[in-house]
């Protein structure tokens, strides 16, 4: 491996003095450290949105991890975007706080543009472009928008680190998606189980939707030492958001 670097330097940064210790290699700044420090660090946390017919909800832990410590007990992880759209995300908090900071400098210049507020579908696409900007030092985040459409349906977009997204019906993102995805698949989505019929948007209502999240964050906190603290829960519909916290393990 160290030859590997000495001859990138070389071809890259050209016949410079890169083999002494006492200098920071080139190729760090490019490959990373080649002693396999990382830029990055997962902490932690988990959030989900579940769309229905006229509303969405979102839910999320309120913990912020490195490594074995917690650094906060009181960390949101959902962001009010517009009256209609909420952003949720979790992964390296650094990457997560730098792409919304930019996500609402340009809501406000489109706002200043276009003298409107932005749609959920346009800010759907304006996040992929964003992140797909930014695919050769990619936001180390686990992204979720949700939000009511322009014809007042529930709507929830998912994105892979480089910007890609389609819209789902639900989907949870973070430590615990390995366990809460299978879940929502039996509340909501019934993707492994065809003795039973999928339950449709229309037929999902609040007071379910709330349940399911409920149960979710409970087994995240209960399986998963990086979500816990509290839940929140955050609903958008015509009428407004309504946010409210619950309990969840602190241990």
């Amino acid at each position: 491996m160290d030859d590997f670097y000495k001859s990138f330097n070389r071809s890259v940064f050209g016949d410079i003095d890169c083999d002494s210790p006492d200098k920071h290699k080139p190729a760090d700044l490019v490959l990373g450290s080649s002693d396999n420090d990382s830029n990055y660090e997962m902490n932690g946390g988990t959030v989900m949105a579940l769309a229905g017919g006229d509303f969405v909800l979102l839910a999320g832990d309120t913990r912020l991890s490195s490594d074995n410590y917690i650094l906060s007990r009181e960390q949101t992880k959902l962001f009010k975007m517009t009256p209609t759209a909420v952003f949720a995300s979790s992964g390296a908090w650094c990457d997560v706080i730098a792409l919304k900071s930019q996500l609402e400098m340009r809501i406000q210049l489109y706002e200043l543009e276009h003298k409107k507020t932005i749609s959920t579908e346009s800010l759907a696409h304006l996040i992929s472009m964003m992140m797909y900007d930014h695919r050769f030092s990619p936001y180390y985040t686990c992204t979720i928008l949700a939000g009511l459409d322009s014809k007042g349906k529930g709507a929830v977009y998912y994105y892979d680190p480089v910007g890609s997204y389609e819209r789902v019906r639900y989907r949870v993102v973070g430590t615990s998606y390995a366990l809460l995805l299978p879940c929502l698949d039996v509340f909501y989505g019934w993707e492994n189980n065809r003795l039973t019929p999928p339950l449709k948007d229309e037929d999902l209502t609040m007071t379910m939707a709330v349940r399911m999240a409920r149960n979710c964050l409970f087994i995240a906190s209960d399986r998963d030492i990086y979500s816990g603290d509290m839940g929140e829960l955050l609903s958008v519909t015509s009428e407004g958001m309504k946010s409210s916290t619950i309990k969840l393990r602190a241990d």
